[in-house]
């Protein structure tokens, strides 16, 4: 069993400007957690301090409620997976994947059982012997997954790991991971910029901005009900409509016309709604608008609306409308998202 405990975690190296900004959060017993972002928010810093890597300039990380923040690396018995996969280039793939045994003085019994069994999981037993220079990307990331795993750690830890390979393989090793990780029980953090191999992995999301957590969910919470704009920025919501007034009936006045939501809000500042869920045809929130722009996206075609409440994008899987068109739409109640910031 393994629980983290992150609490009022800051980071600064001049005492005045903090990337990580009092993080707050908690990673249950077998769950993966990713950490989700642009660059420069703070995420890979994030996964720097609980490793022990870099000193937090304040707060704690406990694991199991014991303190670990002052630690050192190699007592605290994480596994690491790195984005550059950090393999010795003299070492077989055997010997890299025992290297974190040999480290702790096992026995030679104890070694070669740990590793063949690990290089079974992982789908290696057959390149035992192979050099890295002599494996392919995604070979290489799970001899580098085979080595964090092998030593039985505490948590794992994993900074984008999968960036240097191609997409298809992306899909297959994301997949590989999650398989690993829920068969081992192994609480672990995922750090990606990627959207989709974040979403399609964990068990919650924590999606930072600027040195803070904005959103920490599931998966399916952050993608169909984000809680700010940036949050929704990123996710891929591409409509904002600014909201002027809300009524106490909850009712959104944009640019002169009352808006339905069936989410209640009384500190919105925008409305949000997916370039999927916008359709054309009379219902709620009726509006009326013509197609300034017609992009073909393979699956649909993306059109931008001028609309008196602003330029609206929808995705519509039908035959094709052409521009200057004048269209009817309507904004699905359940599908609009007051947001906040």
């Amino acid at each position: 069993m393994t629980e983290l405990n992150v609490e009022n975690l800051s980071k600064s190296y001049d005492k005045k400007n903090y990337i990580l900004k009092k993080l707050n959060f908690k990673i249950h017993d077998g769950e993966l957690v990713s950490i989700l972002g642009p660059s420069g928010c703070g995420k890979t810093t994030t996964l720097r301090i609980i490793a022990g890597l870099l000193e937090q300039t304040d707060g704690n990380i406990l694991v199991d409620n014991s303190d670990v923040s002052n630690v050192p690396v190699h007592k605290r018995n994480f596994g690491m997976v790195f984005q550059s996969y950090a393999l010795f280039p003299h070492l077989t793939v055997f010997e890299n994947v025992a290297f974190g045994l040999k480290r702790r003085h096992e026995t030679i019994e104890d070694i070669q059982n740990k590793v063949a069994k690990m290089l079974k999981v992982t789908g290696l037993e057959k390149l035992a012997q192979r050099l890295p220079k002599e494996l392919s990307g995604g070979q290489q990331q799970r001899v580098s997954l085979a080595r964090a795993l092998v030593v039985n750690p505490r948590l794992l830890l994993m900074d984008e790991p999968l960036s240097n390979l191609d997409a298809k393989l992306r899909i297959s090793m994301r997949e590989e991971i999650r398989k690993l990780q829920q068969e081992l029980h192994i609480t672990s953090i995922f750090v990606t910029h990627d959207q989709e191999e974040c979403f399609a992995i964990s068990d919650r999301v924590a999606v930072m901005n600027n040195g803070r957590i904005e959103q920490f969910d599931t998966p399916q919470m952050i993608y169909n009900h984000p809680k700010t704009i940036f949050v929704a920025q990123f996710i891929g919501y591409s409509n904002f409509l600014k909201v002027d007034q809300i009524s106490e009936n909850n009712k959104f006045l944009v640019q002169g016309v009352e808006l339905t939501c069936s989410q209640k809000s009384s500190n919105a500042t925008c409305l949000t709604i997916r370039p999927d869920r916008i359709k054309f045809g009379k219902g709620a929130n009726t509006i009326e608008g013509i197609i300034s722009s017609v992009t073909y996206l393979g699956t649909a075609y993306r059109y931008i609306i001028n609309t008196k409440i602003g330029e609206l994008k929808i995705d519509w899987p039908g035959e094709r409308i052409e521009l200057n068109q004048k269209v009817i739409l309507h904004l699905d109640e359940n599908a609009l998202i007051p947001l906040e910031g």
